[in-house]
């Protein structure tokens, strides 16, 4: 659970790869209790400042549903 909440995007990490590098943390604590939102909020905040820029580019991830911001992502 620790690994989640201080989830990172690495510095040579594309946006696919930290996706990718979170779903496989997630699956490995399955029983996280995390909203589909908290995931989403997780996830956005480990992400590096120009990656989250261009996310927030079609509006800020932070404001949309669990829904849309996982599409955005």
């Amino acid at each position: 659970m620790e690994e989640i909440n201080n989830f990172q995007q690495e510095p040579d990490e594309t946006l696919y790869q930290a996706c990718e590098h979170f779903k496989e943390l997630l699956m490995k604590c399955s029983q996280h209790y995390l909203t589909e939102m908290h995931e989403v909020i997780l996830f956005y905040n480990g992400l590096d400042v120009p990656t989250r820029q261009i996310l927030d580019s079609r509006g800020a991830v932070p404001t949309k549903t669990a829904a849309d911001a996982k599409k955005a992502i």
